[in-house]
C-alpha cells in the first residue's frame, strides 16, 4: 500500500539510551503472532530467556522491577536489538512511536508526541507542516471531502499573519463551538481521566488555582510552537471524522488540547525552557492519546 509521511518524518530516529522517559519502561509490551514464532524458533540462549518472559493469553512481556521491559539492560539498551538486530523485536516496538491513518488507496504514518524526541522536532521545526498524498491515488468521494476540510483548517492554523488565539477563534466560528473555555472547568474534567503517572497529576494540580490569562496564544515566541501542536492534533486525530462524521468534536479536541498544554507552560513561563515544554508535551500525549478511553471522554 502506498505510504505518507509528515514533511519532518525523515529527520525522526531513536535516541534509545540518551532518552529521558524510555519507551521501554511502564507500558506493557504485548507480542504478535509472528514475532512470537520467530521467538520459539530461536535455538539460543537469549531465546530460551525470552520465551520465559512471556505470559498471557495475549502474549506479552513480564515486566520486571520498576515496570521495566526484561530485556532493557542496565545500560538501556535493548538485549534483542544487541543480539539479533531491530527487526527482530515485536511488532509494537519497531512501531513505536508511529501512527497510521489509513485510507481506501494509501496510508498516512506519522510520529507520535509520547516520545520526547518527536516532541522536540515537531515543537521546533520552523516549516509549515505538510504532507503529501501520494501520486496516483484513487480517493473515494468522501476522502475528497475529508482532504478538502483538512486541508481548509491547516490553512486557517498555518496563517502566520494571525495569533494563535485568532487562528483557534476562526476554527470555533468554522465548526461552530466556543472558545470561552474555563480552565477549572478542564481541570476537574482532566483529573476525572484516568491517569498513569504521579507527576502528570502534579502538573493538573498546579492548574487547579492558576489564573490562566492566555496572552501565551499571542505570544510571537510560542506560535510555531502552537501551529505545529495543532497540525498534529489534527493529523492525528481528525481522520476518524471521516467514519463518525464528528469534525467540531475533533477539531475542539485538537484546540483544548492547544489550551491546556499553553496554559501548563505559562504555570511555568518565567522559568520555561525548551525542555519542559517538550516534557509537557509528552506528558500530555502519553496520558490521553494513548488512552483510548481518555480519548473518547475528551472528545
Amino acid at each position: 500500500m502506498k505510504e505518507a509521511f509528515p514533511n519532518y518524518y525523515l529527520e525522526f530516529k531513536c535516541i534509545a539510551d540518551k532518552c529521558k522517559h524510555n519507551c521501554c519502561i511502564g507500558w506493557e509490551i504485548d507480542v504478535d503472532g509472528e514475532t512470537l514464532d520467530f521467538y520459539n524458533s530461536l535455538d539460543t540462549p537469549l531465546g530460551e530467556r525470552i520465551r520465559n518472559n512471556i505470559t498471557g493469553d495475549e502474549p506479552h512481556f513480564v515486566l520486571s522491577e520498576n515496570d521495566r521491559c526484561p530485556f532493557l539492560n542496565n545500560k538501556n539498551l535493548c538485549d534483542i536489538i544487541s543480539e539479533c538486530g531491530e527487526d527482530a523485536v515485536c511488532e509494537i516496538c519497531r512501531l513505536h512511536p508511529r501512527f497510521r491513518n489509513f485510507y481506501d488507496d494509501f496510508v498516512e504514518t506519522g510520529l507520535g508526541l509520547c516520545c520526547e524526541e518527536v516532541a522536540r522536532i515537531v515543537l521546533f521545526c520552523q516549516d509549515k507542516f505538510s504532507i503529501i498524498i501520494p501520486d496516483k491515488v484513487s480517493l473515494t468521494d468522501e476522502e475528497k471531502e475529508f482532504f478538502e476540510i483538512r486541508n481548509n483548517v491547516f490553512n486557517v492554523l498555518q496563517d502566520r499573519s494571525v495569533s494563535i488565539k485568532g487562528r483557534f477563534e476562526k476554527l470555533a466560528s468554522m465548526f461552530r463551538f466556543d472558545m470561552d473555555f474555563s480552565l477549572p472547568k478542564l481541570c476537574s474534567l482532566y483529573h476525572s481521566l484516568e491517569r498513569l503517572d504521579d507527576a502528570w497529576t502534579y502538573e493538573l494540580d498546579n492548574l487547579r488555582s492558576f489564573v490562566f490569562d492566555e496572552e501565551i496564544l499571542e505570544d510571537d515566541d510560542f506560535a510555531i510552537a502552537f501551529e505545529q501542536l495543532a497540525c498534529y492534533f489534527v493529523f492525528r486525530h481528525l481522520t476518524d471524522a471521516l467514519e463518525f462524521a464528528d469534525y467540531k468534536e475533533r477539531i475542539r479536541f485538537s484546540v483544548v488540547s492547544c489550551y491546556m498544554i499553553g496554559a501548563l507552560w505559562s504555570y511555568y513561563k518565567d522559568k520555561l525552557t525548551k525542555e519542559k515544554m517538550i516534557d509537557i508535551v509528552r506528558m500530555y500525549s502519553s496520558e490521553i492519546e494513548y488512552s483510548e478511553e481518555n480519548t473518547k471522554a475528551l472528545l
